[in-house]
C-alpha cells in the first residue's frame, strides 16, 4: 500500500484499538478513515436527519461507535451537508449504506468481513492485507455515487459553432451560385453538387444553368446565319449539334385568329 494512502491510519487506530473486538469494527474503522481522507467530518453516532449549525465535528470516531453487536450508525458532514452511514452484519456479509440526507441519494457496499479481516491487532497490512483494494471500493462504490452526484457542477450547454471546414462557396448561406450541402456531399454520380452528371447524355438539359453544354439555351454555333443571337431551337441531348433543326418560325398573320374571337 502506498504510504500516502494509509497515512494517518496508525494514529486513528491507536485511538480505537482498545475498543475493537470484532471484524466488523475494522471495516467500519477503515470506512471512517476513507471518509476522513475525503474531507468528511464525523458528527457522532445516530441517524438524526437534522443538522444544527452549532454541532461540532471531528476526525475521530465518537464514543459508543461500536456499542451495538451488529449495527452501526454514524453521522457525517461535508460542505454543510449531512450524510448518514448505516451498517449491519448478516452472518459474514457486512452491508454498508451511505445516505445524502438532502438529495436522498444512497449507495451501498457489501463486504465479507471474515474473508477480508485477518487480525484485530497490528499494522494495517497485518490486519487487512487487501486494505488498498477495499479502500478503493469504499471510494468508488460508497462515496462517489452519493457525494459526486450531490456536488456535480451545473454547466450551461450552448449549440456548437457550425463547422467551417467546407468550401467557402458551399458554406455562405446567402450565396446563390452554389448549393448549401453538408461537407463532403458529392451529389448523384459524384460529379456535381446539384446532382447533374457532367458529360453524360442530357446533362445540359437537366442543368438549369447549362454548365457543360446544353441547358435551356442549347448550343449555338459560332458561325453561320445564327450569329448575333437569333432565336434558335435547343440542341440535344448532349453537346453535339443536331442537323436540320426546326426553326420554329412565328405563324403567318391571321393564322389562328379564330381562337380570340
Amino acid at each position: 500500500m502506498a504510504t500516502n494512502e494509509s497515512f494517518g491510519w496508525d494514529l486513528l487506530f491507536k485511538t480505537i484499538e482498545p475498543q475493537v473486538n470484532k471484524n466488523a469494527d475494522i471495516l467500519i474503522a477503515l470506512t471512517h478513515f476513507v471518509l476522513i481522507k475525503s474531507k468528511f467530518r464525523c458528527l457522532g453516532v445516530g441517524d438524526d436527519k437534522t443538522l444544527s449549525e452549532d454541532e461540532e465535528s471531528s476526525e475521530l470516531l465518537p464514543q459508543g461507535w461500536n456499542d451495538s453487536e451488529d449495527k452501526y450508525s454514524l453521522r457525517y458532514v461535508l460542505d454543510k451537508k449531512l450524510f448518514i452511514l448505516l451498517a449491519t452484519k448478516s452472518e459474514n456479509i457486512f452491508i454498508i449504506n451511505f445516505l445524502d440526507v438532502e438529495s436522498k441519494d444512497v449507495s451501498n457496499l457489501a463486504l465479507d468481513s471474515n474473508e477480508l479481516v485477518k487480525a484485530l491487532k497490528g499494522s494495517l497490512q497485518t490486519i487487512m492485507p487487501t486494505a488498498s483494494a477495499v479502500m478503493d471500493r469504499i471510494r468508488k462504490e460508497l462515496i462517489d455515487p452519493v457525494f459526486a452526484g450531490s456536488t456535480k457542477a451545473v454547466t450551461t450547454q450552448t449549440a456548437p459553432e457550425p463547422r467551417r471546414d467546407r468550401r467557402d462557396d458551399d458554406y455562405d448561406p446567402l450565396r446563390i451560385t452554389g448549393p448549401h450541402y453538408a461537407p463532403g456531399f458529392r451529389g448523384p454520380m459524384g460529379s456535381d453538387p446539384f446532382g447533374f452528371p457532367r458529360g453524360g447524355i442530357g446533362s445540359g438539359d437537366l442543368d438549369p444553368l447549362g454548365r457543360g453544354g446544353g441547358g435551356s439555351l442549347g448550343v449555338l454555333p459560332r458561325l453561320g446565319p445564327h450569329r448575333g443571337g437569333a432565336r434558335f431551337d435547343p440542341f440535344g441531348p448532349g453537346p453535339g449539334v443536331r442537323p436540320n433543326p426546326n426553326h420554329d418560325e412565328f405563324p403567318p398573320p391571321g393564322f389562328g385568329d379564330f381562337m380570340y374571337q
